[in-house]
């Protein structure tokens, strides 16, 4: 089965808690609450070398802009940090 990211990310937005932004993704990294961060291809080098190895990445295919609309939000993300799931099968992503 292939996930399709996508509706999972949405679904993890619906049910589940996420944050967006690259500083709160340190600050749950940093509190070991992240399960999983969500990077867009343009998410700034200095984010993505601070997050490596701390916690799983999910790269994500598109821009900033195309994860903001993924998400239903009307401005570019570049990180989203997976708290909790939800219904979502996004965390069988890392195992892809």
């Amino acid at each position: 089965m292939v996930l399709d990211i996508n509706k999972a990310l949405r679904n993890a937005i619906k049910t589940g808690k996420v944050h967006i932004g690259s500083n709160q993704a340190l600050i749950a990294v940093d509190n070991a609450q992240a399960k999983a961060v969500v990077l867009a291809n343009n998410c700034p080098k200095d984010v993505r070398d601070q997050l490596s190895g701390k916690v799983p990445i999910i790269d994500f295919s598109g821009m900033g802009v195309d994860l903001g609309t993924v998400c239903g939000k009307p401005f570019a993300i570049s990180t989203l940090t997976i708290i909790e799931p939800g219904e979502s099968e996004i965390l069988t992503a890392i195992r892809e």
